[in-house]
């Protein structure tokens, strides 16, 4: 009885997706000659809330905290534009250009980029939202790639890429639109090689560093830098626990390893990173080092797993290994992760906090282009001898194109 359920079902759902180009399969391509204008969405809905410990719960809390929708367009294989505009957090989000960059491919296995774009730095960093693991990235990633090479990054960079390798060295600026690094000055690079890869198995292995020689200032103020993130999978009120305020600075800079194996429907990815910030000559100190660092594994139950693109070092969405674009194997593609993660904010003179987190997140892909995800995480944070701990759950509803 059931099987004749579930084929009316798929029969149902068929009937209402499929025939839609906006959700059926992979989004097509609009070819004009010799030009592919490819249409790029990045949307995301989360709902959550802390659920228990001793830090008061909170109601649950629902935003949409990436909105970007626009083309990425290639021309003859020669020329790639892309024209992608970020419309803020919502509600009351600041709305900004996302990315708005040009780049030259038609020499083989090499890259080079000019605009508004993301700088490779890190294998989370480089791993865009639709193709995470979790709906949001450890706090080192997000700290690290907040220096000089995160979104919105004004940059240039030259990339050099094939089937067991990825080198990219960039320079970057500041953030397009509104914020107030507009006159930082970087060098970002990493170093990314496959010693093993086959057919079930691979090992990934890299390095990565940004070194900030001129950091942001306003005409009335001294330049400075500054780290903080929210819980990783938000609270439902999008608190900082972990902060360092503003510290003046003459330079700053991260730098860190990264490394994944893969075997067969099993990922496992981890990153260290060390940031250190030189200060304006005072009476104590002149150097401060933080650090974080995360492993998280992660399991294609059902589907095919995530595999390796080279012009990004990172890894892709797991996908159907059949032709069904609906509902692949009855189920959809359903991916199990766990991640323990660690950002240390406490150095000499400043005190920052320290923060703790595990999760555990379920994906769920019953389309190529949707996603949803359930995520529960305990976080552990002390500062200044406070302690507290809390659980809190994280709902998200993503289109990814």
């Amino acid at each position: 009885m059931w099987k004749n359920k579930y084929y009316i079902l798929h029969t149902i759902l068929s009937l209402c997706f499929l025939n839609s180009d906006a959700v059926a399969g992979t989004v097509k391509d609009i070819i004009i000659g010799k030009v592919i204008v490819h249409p790029f969405a990045q949307d995301q809905l989360e709902v959550g809330s802390n659920i228990q410990g001793n830090k008061s719960s909170s109601s649950p809390s629902a935003s949409g905290p990436h909105i970007r929708n626009g083309v990425r367009v290639n021309i003859a294989n020669q020329v790639r534009i892309g024209a992608i505009w970020d419309f803020g957090a919502a509600p009351g989000g600041q709305m900004r250009l996302f990315e708005g960059a040009a780049s030259y491919t038609g020499l083989k296995h090499f890259q080079f980029s000019v605009g508004v774009f993301n700088p490779s730095f890190g294998l989370s960093s480089m791993q865009p939202r639709g193709d995470s693991i979790f709906p949001e990235r450890a706090s080192v990633s997000t700290i690290t790639r907040g220096l000089a090479a995160g979104a919105n990054r004004q940059a240039i960079q030259a990339l050099f890429y094939g089937s067991y390798y990825h080198l990219a060295i960039s320079g970057t600026a500041g953030t397009a639109g509104p914020g107030k690094d507009g006159n930082q000055r970087a060098i970002v690079f990493r170093s990314v090689i496959l010693p093993i890869r086959s057919q079930s198995f691979l090992m990934h292995i890299g390095i990565s560093g940004e070194w900030v020689f001129q950091p942001s200032h306003k005409s009335s103020m001294e330049g400075g830098v500054s780290f903080s993130d929210t819980p990783e999978n938000g609270d439902g009120l999008k608190d900082k626990y972990i902060k360092t305020g503003n510290i003046l600075a003459k330079s700053a800079g991260a730098f860190g390893l990264e490394g994944a194996i893969s075997w067969k429907k099993l990922l496992i990815t981890s990153e260290y990173y060390n940031l250190i910030v030189n200060t304006k000559p005072n009476p104590t100190t002149t150097r401060q080092n933080f650090y974080g660092w995360y492993v998280t594994a992660a399991y294609t139950l059902v589907g095919k797993a995530r595999s390796w693109k080279a012009t990004s070092a990172s890894f892709t969405s797991p996908s159907c290994d059949q032709k069904d674009s609906l509902f692949c194997h009855g189920t959809g593609v359903i991916e199990l992760a766990t991640r323990f993660s660690q950002m240390d904010l406490e150095s000499n003179d400043i005190s920052g906090g320290k923060q703790n987190i595990w999760s555990l997140n379920i994906n769920w892909y019953p389309l190529d282009i949707l996603r949803l995800s359930l995520d529960y995480s305990h976080t552990k944070f002390y500062r200044k001898g406070t302690y507290n701990d809390f659980d809190s759950i994280l709902s998200m509803f993503q289109v990814y194109f």
